[in-house]
C-alpha cells in the first residue's frame, strides 16, 4: 500500500509539473504575440520591435526594422508546431502567417528570392546620423542569413528555392578566381563554402552559425548536395573539431560572437538531421556545453545551452531553466544579452580583423524581446517533449 501511495504521489506531481508547463507555454506564446506590431509606424504590421546600441560610448540605444529577429522568430515557431497543443499551435501559426505578410517589402527590388537586412525601399541604419544616408557604401545588399529563414517559414516556390541554392553556389568562395576569402585562417582560404552576403561584388567571408543555416536550408528542402555544400558541411565540422567556436568564437562567427550561440546553432543542425560527420563530436558539444552553462553568469546563455543539451539528449536538471513566470523572466539578466550583432571588420584579413573586431565603436547589437521569450518558450516545449 505505501508503495502504491508512493506511485501515485509521484504520477500526481508530474501531471502537476506538465499542466503548469502547459499553462506557462500558452501564456508565453499570448504574450509574444502581444508584441507583434499590429499597424505599420516605426516597424511594419507583423514584425517584432528590434534595437539596435552602439558598442562604444554613447550607446544610442534606437529602434531599428530589421527582418532578421522577425524571421529567426518565425523559424522557431515552425519548428516547435509539432509540440504544440491544438490551441496554442494555432496562436502560433497566426503570429507565422502575420509576419509572412512583411517579407515582401524585403525582397530583392528586381524579384528574385534573396532579402535583406533592411527593407528594400528603407535606408540602412535608421536613426544614426550619418550612415542612414550612405547605402549604396556601406548597404551589403540580401543576405543568405535573413533569406534562408524567410524561404523556410513562407511558403516560398520551388523555384525560389532552386534560384536562391544556385545563387549561394553563385557567390561562394573560389566561385570565380576573384572571389577568394582573406578573412579567415589560411587553413580554410581554399575550401569552396558558402558565404553570408549574396551580392556578386561583396566581399567574401565565412560565418560558421550563418553556414550552420544555410545547411539547415538545404536540408530541409531536401536539396542535392554540391561541392559547395560538401564543402561547407566540411568547414564546420573541422571548426567543431578543433573547437574553435570554444576557441575564437568571434573570429570565425563576426554576427553571433558567443560560445554558447554557435553551440546551438550547430547542434540544432545536427540534432534535426542525421550528419555522421557531426555526430562524432556529440560528446565534446555535450562537455563543452556544461562547462560553458556552469562559467556563465547569464541567464540566455544557460537557456540557449540548456535547449542544445537537451537535443543532445542530456535530460539533467541541473541544466534546466529556472523559470516559473513571465515577470521573472522579465526581471533576469537577459536584456544583457546579445544573440546577434554587426561587427564591420567582419571582412578585413589578419590581424587587422582580430583588432577591429573588438574596437567597440564600429560595432552594433540588436535586441528583440520577443525573441527572447521564443528562446525560453524553445526550451519549455524541449522540456516537454524529452
Amino acid at each position: 500500500m505505501k508503495k502504491f501511495l508512493t506511485a501515485l504521489f509521484i504520477l500526481f506531481c508530474i501531471q502537476s509539473f506538465s499542466q503548469n508547463k502547459d499553462s506557462l507555454i500558452h501564456a508565453l506564446l499570448l504574450n509574444i504575440q502581444s508584441m507583434q506590431v499590429k499597424q505599420d509606424g516605426e516597424f511594419y504590421s507583423g514584425m517584432f520591435p528590434t534595437f539596435r546600441e552602439c558598442g562604444g560610448a554613447p550607446h544610442n540605444l534606437q529602434p531599428d526594422n530589421n527582418i532578421f529577429y522577425t524571421a529567426v522568430t518565425a523559424f522557431a515557431l515552425r519548428n516547435m508546431l509539432p509540440h504544440l497543443n491544438e490551441a496554442d499551435k494555432k496562436i502560433a501559426e497566426n503570429i507565422i502567417a502575420n509576419i509572412q505578410k512583411v517579407y515582401p517589402l524585403y525582397r530583392n527590388k528586381h524579384g528574385y528570392p534573396y532579402y535583406g537586412f533592411w527593407a528594400t525601399n528603407d535606408p540602412i541604419m535608421p536613426h544614426t546620423y550619418f550612415f542612414k544616408y550612405l547605402k549604396q557604401v556601406f548597404g551589403q545588399g540580401e543576405d543568405a542569413d535573413d533569406t534562408v529563414m524567410i524561404l523556410m517559414t513562407d511558403s516560398s516556390s520551388d523555384r525560389d528555392v532552386t534560384d536562391l541554392k544556385k545563387r549561394l553556389q553563385d557567390v561562394a568562395n573560389l566561385s570565380s578566381p576573384k572571389r577568394k576569402i582573406i578573412s579567415t585562417y589560411n587553413k580554410y582560404k581554399n575550401i569552396p563554402a558558402y558565404c553570408t552576403y549574396l551580392g556578386s561584388r561583396t566581399t567574401p567571408d565565412f560565418d560558421f552559425a550563418v553556414q550552420c543555416n544555410i545547411l539547415y536550408f538545404v536540408l530541409d528542402k531536401h536539396l542535392p548536395f554540391a561541392k559547395q555544400d560538401s564543402a561547407t558541411l566540411g568547414l564546420i565540422t573541422e571548426m567543431v573539431r578543433n573547437r574553435e567556436y570554444m576557441k575564437t568564437p568571434v573570429y570565425i562567427s563576426p554576427y553571433y560572437v558567443r560560445s554558447s550561440i554557435l553551440m546551438y546553432h550547430v547542434v540544432r543542425l545536427m540534432t534535426a538531421f542525421n550528419i555522421p560527420e557531426l555526430n562524432v563530436y556529440k560528446q565534446q558539444l555535450i562537455d563543452d556545453a556544461k562547462k560553458v552553462f556552469d562559467a556563465s553568469t547569464n541567464v540566455m546563455d544557460k537557456m540557449l545551452l540548456s535547449t542544445s543539451l537537451m537535443r543532445l539528449g542530456v535530460h539533467d536538471n541541473s541544466y534546466a531553466s529556472p523559470f516559473t513566470s513571465i515577470n521573472e523572466f522579465e526581471n533576469s539578466n537577459q536584456k544583457q544579452f546579445i544573440f546577434f550583432q554587426a561587427r564591420a571588420a567582419f571582412s578585413y584579413p589578419t590581424p587587422f580583423k582580430q583588432i577591429g573586431l573588438h574596437f567597440s565603436y564600429i560595432n552594433y547589437y540588436f535586441y528583440c524581446p520577443a525573441y527572447y521569450q521564443t528562446l525560453w518558450l524553445e526550451n519549455l516545449v524541449m522540456q516537454k517533449i524529452k
